[in-house]
């Protein structure tokens, strides 16, 4: 289906239902930000508020980078695959959602966060620990939400950008809102060079060859479109939501910084649609059933005419379809609170290239969640899963691939102005279908992988109170994963790799969070953590124990202050700086390679005007001092660079 087609389609779909939706379920207090999850208020989670979403150059990578608990891998600028990491985990047990519909596919089992549109999105949480109780996996590393802006009233919106190396987008939009109704369409567009300099060391040890080079092959343009719709019905309130979004990117592939690839090209498309309905059920107030469909169409291609990537096939093309129902129904009583939730799915997967693949597998769960609110002070907490996941391909049982339950106990208890928080859980993974049956000549499966599994704890104190004309707030959390049947990659004697389940791990570390706001005028939020994890397993044969690619020490300091010039039509002007740092980290398993560590300092600014015509101007400069970074060996990444927007709601 063609991108105008979809766009098209998406106009039909929102103003069909056109428009005022209700506010988002978000915990408000007068002078200051909330931090809190609007999901599940007894998970350890961390919350992205608007303004973070709208700063000109962000990423999804980016803004999931400064929170506590949350590293990410980048292979170039933001339009490359970026994946995040959550307490250790990998970035296959960490579902990402977007409107709700989870993004991992089934080829690596990730999800690549440089697909994942920040100009139409109002919030995102990270459940560091656990998933909250309605998504559809409970989630080895946790979870992390993207939720799209509702529409609030009736205006039109256009925005443009500029930045470094080439970087040009605009956007339109439109929201009609009424007493229950709502709807939003928006349209954006977007284009860069990616010609950012690097440093090439010319694949060799040596200093003497080392020369400043340009990313070469490294455009890309992208088209992306969203509309969204809410409407009640009925006197008992019943609400029903929509959302679809399209998306669709042309990008050059550098490849390696040493070996650049000059004529291979990238193609990736993707359209998700969901349909929500929240009814009351059998009189009570207290009684609620939630109804849901989903889908999520992707593809892909890579093509490699020169053989430049060693994909041993000059094309590769990967297109996959997930459709899912759910039903979810709630009843709250003074004390109790229960939920039973069922959830089923169906993925089809299939790949052309050195190899062909096609496959399907479909995933039905049950789920019973209970929670008791002993006192004011005093809630308990359960929550059980089964699911049953088949795959229908080669070499393949009949029967579900693991039928162990998944669940967790909380606790959660609160003394005035201070709270605990704790939760021991338990989650599965499958393997996914690439990992069974690989995904092209150079990355062969193995079909008799067995399901990861992990036991994980946490226990965290949260503290938040106004202290003088300050509001302030401190999250401390300590947390240990034990993870059996970990799958990892090894080369085989071909030159091709192929997933193993390479034993246990387990990960320990504790995540530190604060922050101050004093009214609307300055505000300061600082996130830390440390992490120690290790492979444990017995005959392991390599000395070095720690797991590459995570840094044992991550920290973000951002301070943001506003006036109010009191010239007229100019509104308010912002200042921010933040400081991050991550340490170095291992980038194999033998400890033979080690990625350095580094420091960056952003800055921005914004200005807001108008009265009936709202204008917004925010300027970024990222990397302030230029510092070097790799972030995998041989996948520069950019340096200091440049962001302005304007945005205009009529």
């Amino acid at each position: 289906m063609r991108f105008g087609s979809l766009c098209w389609l998406a106009v039909s779909l929102s103003w069909g239902a056109a428009a005022h939706a209700e506010p988002e379920a978000e915990i408000v207090v007068a002078g200051h930000k909330s931090t809190r999850p609007t999901r599940d208020l007894t998970l350890a989670a961390s919350v992205v508020d608007t303004e973070q979403l709208r700063r000109p150059g962000a990423d999804a990578a980016t803004v999931l980078s400064h929170l506590p608990g949350v590293q990410v891998s980048e292979t170039g600028s933001r339009s490359e695959l970026s994946t995040a990491s959550v307490r250790g985990a990998s970035s296959a047990q960490t579902p990402v959602y977007l409107a709700g519909i989870r993004l991992n596919d089934d080829v690596t089992g990730t999800a690549d966060l440089s697909l994942i549109p920040l100009w139409m999105l109002g919030r995102a949480e990270v459940y560091r620990g656990n998933a909250p109780a309605d998504a559809d996996h409970l989630g080895i590393g946790g979870a992390v939400y993207f939720e799209p802006r509702v529409p609030r009233k009736n205006r039109l919106l256009a925005g443009a950008e500029l930045g470094s190396f080439g970087e040009r987008a605009g956007w339109l939009g439109a929201e009609v809102a009424e007493r229950h109704d709502a709807a939003l369409v928006a349209f954006r567009t977007q284009a860069a060079k990616n010609d950012y300099p690097y440093l090439d060391i010319g694949d060799t040890v040596s200093p003497n060859d080392d020369h400043v080079g340009t990313r070469p092959n490294a455009d890309a343009s992208e088209r992306d479109a969203w509309a969204i719709s809410r409407t009640t019905l009925g006197p008992r309130g019943a609400r029903v939501t929509s959302v679809f979004n399209a998306f669709q990117r042309e990008q050059g592939v550098s490849g390696l910084a040493a070996r650049p690839a000059l004529s291979a090209r990238g193609e990736s498309a993707r359209v998700l649609a969901g349909l929500s309905a929240r009814l009351p059920c059998g009189g009570e107030p207290g009684c609620e059933l939630a109804l849901a469909s989903q889908v999520i169409t992707a593809r892909a291609r890579l093509t490699d005419p020169g053989a430049e990537l060693g994909l041993l096939a000059p094309r590769l093309d990967s297109r996959g379809t997930r459709f899912g129902e759910s039903a979810r129904l709630t009843i709250s009583g003074p004390v109790v609170q229960a939920l039973i939730g069922a959830n089923f799915e169906v993925e089809r997967l299939s790949l052309d290239g050195g190899s062909s693949l096609r496959a399907a597998r479909s995933t039905s769960s049950a789920r019973v969640g209970v929670s008791a609110s002993l006192n004011e002070r005093t809630e308990l907490s359960a929550l059980g899963l089964v699911s049953c996941d088949l795959t229908r391909g080669a070499e393949q049982r009949s029967g579900c691939a693991d039928l162990t339950p998944e669940g967790r106990l909380g606790v959660r208890q609160k003394w005035g102005t201070l709270e605990l928080r704790g939760h021991v859980a338990r989650s599965v993974r499958v393997p996914t279908l690439g990992e069974l049956y690989g995904i092209s000549a150079s990355s062969r499966g193995s079909s008799g992988l067995l399901p990861e599994r992990a036991v994980a704890f946490d226990l965290g104190l949260r503290w938040e109170a106004p202290l003088g004309p300050l509001w302030t707030y401190l999250e401390l959390f300590g947390f240990a994963r034990h993870v059996s049947e970990l799958i990892a990659f090894r080369r085989s004697s071909l030159g091709a790799v192929q997933p193993y389940n390479v034993g246990t791990a387990r990960v320990l570390g504790a995540e530190l969070e604060a922050g101050a706001q004093l009214a609307d005028s300055l505000r300061a939020l600082l996130a830390l953590t440390v992490l120690d994890p290790r492979d444990t397993t017995p005959e392991r044969s390599l000395r070095n124990d720690l797991i590459p690619y995570q840094a044992r020490l991550v920290g973000s300091l951002f301070v943001e202050g506003f006036v109010d010039p009191g010239l007229r039509p100019l509104g308010r002007l912002g200042l921010d700086a933040r400081l991050s740092h991550r340490a170095s980290r291992l980038a194999d398993p033998a400890a033979l390679e080690v990625l350095p560590a580094s420091s960056t300092v952003d800055v921005g600014a914004s200005l807001r005007a108008g009265q009936d015509s709202a204008a917004a101007l925010r300027c970024a400069v990222d990397d302030l001092f230029d510092s070097r970074h790799l972030d995998f060996i041989g996948y520069p990444v950019p340096g200091r660079r440049t962001h302005c927007s304007v945005e205009v709601e009529w």
